[in-house]
């Protein structure tokens, strides 16, 4: 399983029962919430196969970026 971020595109927050329908998807785990986004670890075909019916919503790997080495140095 991977790490997804789930966006609902409209302009108000997330419907309540697309956001119950994400979260009862088997094997999901939900890792933080906004009302209009939820960071997910799924199964990436089940995650796009629960919102095939859902309008609004877009489907984002996870991603990450090293920290820039800051410390200073003596040459």
């Amino acid at each position: 399983m991977s790490r997804y971020i789930l966006r609902y595109g409209g302009s108000q927050p997330a419907p309540v029962e697309h956001v119950q329908s994400i979260r009862a998807t088997p094997g999901l785990q939900v890792i933080d919430q906004s009302p209009k986004m939820l960071l997910v670890d799924a199964d990436e075909s089940a995650l796009r196969e629960r919102l095939k019916g859902m309008t609004g919503w877009s489907i984002h790997p996870e991603q990450s970026y090293p920290l820039p080495d800051t410390r200073k140095k003596i040459d």
